[in-house]
């Protein structure tokens, strides 16, 4: 016959008679507990008898099922759901067997000093859990200031003043600081007609039926200044793009 495993609801697993009290065996339950979060499961898979359609009774596997119970106590992220063997009517009598003879090869294998034995282990394991205890917080510690850095960073970058594209830079040009970076842009034409161009571009967005410039050719042929009786562009096509060229130097 085959044994194969099931998953189960925690909740639907009953423990009538424990063959010891938890609380004593409270470090070997969080150091095994300690295993399961970093395995995220069970390697020994606890052993129950199904009672009704969706109830069960634990026969064997109690430390490996209270270290699971701890286990999603130190980390809720663990599924609510268990991996277990399943006794029923066909396989009940083979599993009963197999779990008698491993008792037995248990209480053949314990040793009159079981007891020194014991508390020693005890304190290896208490000590254990410590280290994991430790490691956890360091671990959470490191990974609180990397997310920390990453937010400082993006929020010191969010604080920092946006490029603004020379278009843009046109159709703010009422701005005092923005018409000065224009202006100190411009001044490869000399400085008069650097100021005569910001000048003549607040005018012109300053006339309520003044929509934002779309292009910059647009901006070369708005803005004009008067010449032996013609209209001459105050800034070519040739030296606007001179102009975007050293707007990001």
């Amino acid at each position: 016959m085959d044994l194969l495993t099931s998953i189960v609801d925690l909740d639907s697993i009953q423990i009538k008679s424990p063959p010891f009290d938890p609380v004593q065996k409270a470090a070997q339950i969080e150091a095994l507990a300690n295993t399961i979060i970093d395995l995220s499961g069970l390697v020994n898979v606890p052993v129950v008898q199904q009672i009704s359609i969706d109830d069960y009774e634990l026969i064997s596997g109690y430390l490996e099922y209270y270290a699971y119970l701890k286990a999603r106590e130190l980390n809720p992220r663990l599924p609510e759901r268990i991996t277990v063997f399943v006794s029923n009517t066909k396989n009940q009598a083979a599993i009963r067997q197999q779990l008698e003879i491993l008792k037995v090869i248990e209480d053949t294998q314990e040793k009159p000093s079981q007891s020194t034995i014991l508390n020693k282990s005890e304190i290896d394991l208490q000590i254990k859990n410590i280290e994991y205890s430790i490691n956890n917080i360091n671990h959470n510690f490191s990974t609180a200031l990397e997310q920390l850095k990453i937010e400082l960073l993006a929020e010191f970058e969010a604080k920092l003043p946006q490029p603004i594209p020379p278009l843009d830079a046109f159709n703010r040009i009422l701005e005092p600081q923005i018409a000065l970076r224009v202006q100190h842009k411009l001044e490869f034409l000399g400085a008069n007609k650097a100021k005569k161009i910001i000048a003549q571009a607040q005018e012109v967005s300053k006339c309520k039926n003044h929509k934002p410039f779309q292009s910059f050719s647009e901006i070369s042929e708005i803005l004009r200044e008067q010449q032996k009786n013609r209209s001459v562009k105050l800034i070519s096509e040739n030296n606007m793009l001179k102009f975007i060229d050293r707007w990001h130097d």
